[in-house]
């Protein structure tokens, strides 16, 4: 006898487990895009050994009083919007993956990337405004506390990667077998 194929929820459909990560893939790439043409080179958020209060007070020196607006009031909204966006992403990627009978704690390593990665990435976004905010006067604790939710950030989101991976491959494994 033929076995019945499984019923899963619809409320989280399975085009998501693709068509998610691409969107939030094209997302990050976007905002990228839209900083460089702000003529804003985001070179704080991508540092992954991190940077400290001479290389703020350096970079923000060389922006200038035009980009620092331009990054503060153009570039850091956009940049929110994509970390919020991710981090939706990677919560119904948990929620999905559980709906269709996966262990939480399975689900939460595949989707837990992005969700605890955007979070630090809006944390990183404030952090980054209020040294722009502050300009010329940077804290030291200003830094080390965005300089920190950058890396974590960056290591989160490649996990959030793998993980949506991961997640695409259990929720289409079904189908094969």
């Amino acid at each position: 006898m033929i076995d019945p194929v499984p019923f899963y929820a619809t409320t989280i459909p399975l085009a998501f487990f693709v068509w998610g990560p691409v969107f939030v893939v094209a997302l990050y790439w976007l905002v990228g895009f839209w900083s460089n043409r702000q003529g804003v080179p985001r070179m704080l958020e991508s540092d992954w050994d991190g940077y400290s209060v001479a290389d703020v007070e350096k970079l923000f020196g060389l922006y200038g009083e035009t980009t620092r607006a331009r990054y503060r009031n153009r570039v850091l909204p956009a940049d929110i919007a994509c970390a919020f966006t991710y981090a939706i992403v990677g919560g119904l990627i948990v929620a999905g993956l559980a709906m269709r009978g996966q262990p939480w704690w399975l689900a939460a390593l595949c989707g837990g990337g992005w969700l605890i990665g955007g979070l630090c990435d809006v944390a990183e976004n404030l952090a980054v405004a209020r040294l722009l905010d502050r300009y010329p006067s940077v804290a030291e604790g200003d830094v080390a506390f965005a300089s920190g939710m950058t890396r974590l950030k960056l290591v989160f989101f490649v996990l959030g990667l793998i993980g949506a991976l991961v997640a695409a491959w259990l929720v289409f494994k079904p189908l094969a077998a």
